[in-house]
């Protein structure tokens, strides 16, 4: 689908001016022409694709919607804050659009939203064409939202699901990057040390007929090593993590699951983010009366990481077990994933007929949980990068010494 810069008349006879997405030139004007404009020139803008279909991309949406999960959710904001004053949808997609920059993605897609929505397009009709920016569990919401005449609510809410899920999620980027940004910065003194001044101290060792010290040799190769193989170095670092992923979601994806010996090697932090995620998009869905099936697989759908993958395959198991009859409490048995203490709150929601307010206050509770056992890795984690550095340091530090107090002795 392609981008077209129109130019169209009002039955009032103004002069209209715009741009929207269409697959070619004659379908831009009928759907012009839909709307009651007079097409006077329509011309592309973009000869790119707005939803791609190949394997490559499909496979690339969930990393470009968590990429773009801020974006998302200040869009969805100000949309719902747009239709609670009154605007109509297609005027406030309109309205967002022009305020974006003309060659950003967002405002191709609140363009093609607005095409969508004037054509006569359901919202989340318009958003299931959009799978780089919106998840199976976002459509069911909007779609929940619509039939039951609360589509602002609706937006609303996943505006701050997006926003409690980025907070959570930059915590523990920012306490992982840590150690990496220090390792880093490490590797890069070494390199500069064995290649500049350590082989000139050396040098001068040698024409003395003076061993080198040992330390100070092994530094010089390290650092010539990855000086000349960071290429082979980096691409083996990376193939080792694309098989272990690999390998961790082949077998997360399977009908068996995990074995036990891999469930523990996946963070509790992490786990707890999921579970949270979890627990507000069923909130959200079932408050809008979305049936618990159709709720629990939209769910799933939007779990596709090596890490969470089991929990795709759980969430799916359980759909069908409560379609055939069980209670949500009993269908969710991975000990792994939903404790004994999750599932009895469920069961308690379900026994009063409060799921969704016990979902909400579920997703609260975990994502606290979440908050603190990040807070206690960040914790964990700066004084050990300290430690790094400090080690990393101190050999450098003595792989410079040692040949100096080499030289003193020689004169």
């Amino acid at each position: 689908m392609s981008l077209w810069r129109y130019k169209a008349v009002t039955t009032g006879g103004l002069t209209r001016k715009g741009e929207l997405a269409a697959d070619t030139a004659s379908a831009a004007r009928a759907s012009l022409r839909r709307i009651g404009l007079t097409v006077l020139d329509v011309r592309p803008v973009a000869r790119e694709r707005l939803a791609p279909s190949s394997s490559l991309a499909t496979s690339c949406h969930g990393l470009l919607r968590s990429r773009r999960r801020d974006a998302k959710a200040e869009t969805l904001d100000a949309l719902a804050t747009l239709l609670a004053s009154g605007v109509p949808l297609a005027e406030g997609l309109g309205t967002l659009a022009g305020s974006r920059s003309k060659q950003s993605a967002l405002r191709r897609m609140l363009l093609h939203l607005g095409d969508a929505v004037r054509s006569g397009t359901p919202l989340a009709d318009a958003f299931e064409q959009q799978p780089a920016w919106f998840d199976p569990a976002e459509v069911a919401v909007v779609r929940a939202g619509q039939a039951r005449g609360e589509l602002a609510h609706a937006l609303r809410s996943l505006a701050d699901r997006h926003t409690r899920a980025g907070e959570l999620a930059g915590k523990l980027a920012s306490a992982l990057a840590y150690p990496a940004i220090v390792a880093v910065a490490g590797i890069a003194v070494v390199i500069f040390l064995a290649l500049g001044p350590l082989p000139r101290l050396v040098g001068i060792l040698e024409q003395a007929n003076v061993e080198p010290p040992a330390l100070t040799s092994g530094v010089i190769a390290m650092g010539e090593a990855l000086a000349k193989w960071w290429a082979i170095v980096l691409a083996g670092l990376i193939s080792i993590l694309l098989l272990v992923a690999w390998a961790i979601r082949s077998i997360s994806s399977n009908d068996r699951g995990w074995p036990d010996p891999m469930r523990h090697v996946v963070p509790q932090a992490l786990r707890g983010m999921a579970l949270a995620r979890l627990a507000r998009e069923l909130q959200s869905m079932t408050r809008l009366g979305v049936p618990l099936t159709e709720a629990l697989r939209a769910a799933s759908k939007t779990f596709n990481g090596p890490i969470a993958a089991s929990l795709k395959v759980n969430l799916e198991r359980a759909a069908s077990r409560v379609e055939a009859g069980e209670r949500l409490a009993d269908a969710l048995d991975d000990p792994h994933w939903f404790a004994d203490d999750m599932r009895r709150l469920v069961e308690a929601g379900e026994a009063a007929g409060e799921l969704p307010d016990l979902l909400e206050r579920l997703a609260d509770r975990l994502e606290r949980r979440a908050k603190r056992l990040t807070d206690r890795l960040a914790g964990l984690i700066e004084p050990a990068a300290i430690i790094m550095l400090a080690a990393i340091i101190g050999v450098v530090v003595l792989s410079a010494i040692l040949p100096l107090l080499k030289l003193r002795e020689v004169l």
